[in-house]
């Protein structure tokens, strides 16, 4: 007699609310809390394009909120972006789909995750914009999907969004 296995995602949801984990792939993969530089360089992000979104009225940014992608793939990113356009997606619990952008800060744990793993998960869905931060050597790394593939469009201290027309952000000096 076979057995009915539950899909992954009824399982990831099924965890305590700000369970410190993510769908990646099926597998449930637990992230230890992030250092002061990423909580300090993410939330500097985040509030500076929040403030930034806000007054343009262009969209929506949250910080460390579910994206569903797939059954197999429900990713809480640290900072994310959706167009007043597609502001539909945005759900009670989670993002339905691919943000505009999405942008993850390193950790020394997540450096794999978010550079390869995540990055091949967010080109496959389409996701139109990523920057992967590093707060440790202060660089940023920002690609925009076209062609069907990321493409990078800005290696330094300080990128400019293509999605977001204007908004900058860096390291100081």
């Amino acid at each position: 007699m076979a057995t009915k296995t539950q899909p992954p995602i009824e399982k990831y949801l099924k965890l305590p609310e700000g369970y410190p984990a993510e769908l990646i792939e099926g597998e449930i993969v637990v992230t230890p809390s992030p250092s002061y530089k990423h909580q300090n360089t993410a939330i500097d992000i985040s509030s500076k394009m929040k403030f930034f979104v806000e007054e343009k009225n262009a969209g929506i940014v949250l910080y460390e909120f579910d994206v569903r992608l797939d059954d197999e793939n429900a990713i809480r990113p640290d900072i994310i972006f959706v167009q007043n356009e597609r502001k539909e997606i945005i759900k009670e619990d989670w993002v339905d789909g691919a943000p505009d952008i999405v942008i993850e800060v390193l950790s020394s744990s997540t450096i794999t995750k978010d550079t390869i793993i995540k990055r091949d998960i967010y080109e496959k869905y389409g996701v139109k914009e990523y920057w992967i931060v590093d707060p440790e050597n202060e660089e940023i790394f920002a690609y925009e999907y076209k062609g069907g593939k990321f493409n990078l469009i800005c290696h330094g201290r300080e990128c400019t969004s293509k999605v977001l027309t204007d908004f900058s952000w860096g390291f100081k000096d």
